[in-house]
């Protein structure tokens, strides 16, 4: 019997309770026949990912150091977080030995004291810059449809938060946009390569909602497979 990849999934934070999208992931992960371990403590999960080689990474945490607005100072005995030493070389070597990232939606406000995960990731949120519109209906555009993940998609309306004006690095494949109540159109679907490594990143998915919106759901389901290079046409990008 072939074995089954595996994944650990680093998840939970301010206002996006790991409980809240629980049912849709072990229902994504069983379908792709995959063995998934979830965290909410990012540091046990790093230190899992670094005990044995998993096949793929998956952030949708959102844990950062609640330092830069004191509105957050309520939570920050919850969910201010730094993230250390050790998980940062756990991530790392994941990724260097050829490990797969499927980062979402918070992933890009996480870790924010380490500045090699905006390239890891290809944008990062920049405080007093990027925002959101209130949680609503969104658009989603595919820009291309010929990429394994984006493939027989198509364009989904979904209720979610679009993050916007993210500083964005150069070298990402962006494949979908979204847009918000002004008007405005932003990246919210791409991938790019670190190294040996895979890495995708989508900016939506605030909760289950989302998640489950047809083409989204597709788009997730494919995207795992192209991580673990399952799928039929796996392009370069």
């Amino acid at each position: 019997m072939a074995r089954k990849p595996t994944v650990v999934h680093l998840t939970a934070g301010l206002h996006h309770p790991a409980q809240a999208t629980s049912a849709f992931w072990q229902e994504l992960w069983h379908e792709a026949g995959v063995e998934a371990e979830t965290f909410e403590d990012i540091e046990e999960g790093c230190a899992r990912l670094a005990q044995q080689r998993r096949d793929l990474l998956v952030v949708s945490a959102l844990r950062w150091p609640m330092d830069n607005d004191e509105k957050y100072a309520p939570h920050r005995t919850q969910w201010a977080y730094r993230i250390g030493e050790s998980a940062r070389s756990a991530i790392s070597g994941h990724l260097g030995a050829g490990g797969a990232l499927l980062a979402l939606h918070t992933a890009s406000i996480s870790f924010g004291d380490w500045p090699e995960w905006r390239d890891i990731l290809g944008a990062r949120w920049v405080w007093g810059r990027s925002w959101h519109a209130p949680h609503g209906h969104t658009q989603t555009h595919i820009l291309d449809d010929r990429h394994p993940i984006t493939r027989d998609v198509g364009d989904f309306g979904a209720p979610d938060e679009v993050y916007s004006d993210l500083e964005m690095q150069p070298g990402i494949h962006v494949l979908a946009c979204s847009r918000v109540a002004d008007g405005s159109w932003w990246p919210t679907w791409w991938v790019h390569r670190r190294g040996r490594a895979k890495v995708c990143v989508d900016l939506l998915g605030h909760d289950e909602q989302s998640l489950r919106v047809d083409g989204h759901r597709l788009a997730l389901r494919q995207a795992v497979d192209w991580l673990l290079d399952r799928s039929q046409r796996n392009d370069d990008n």
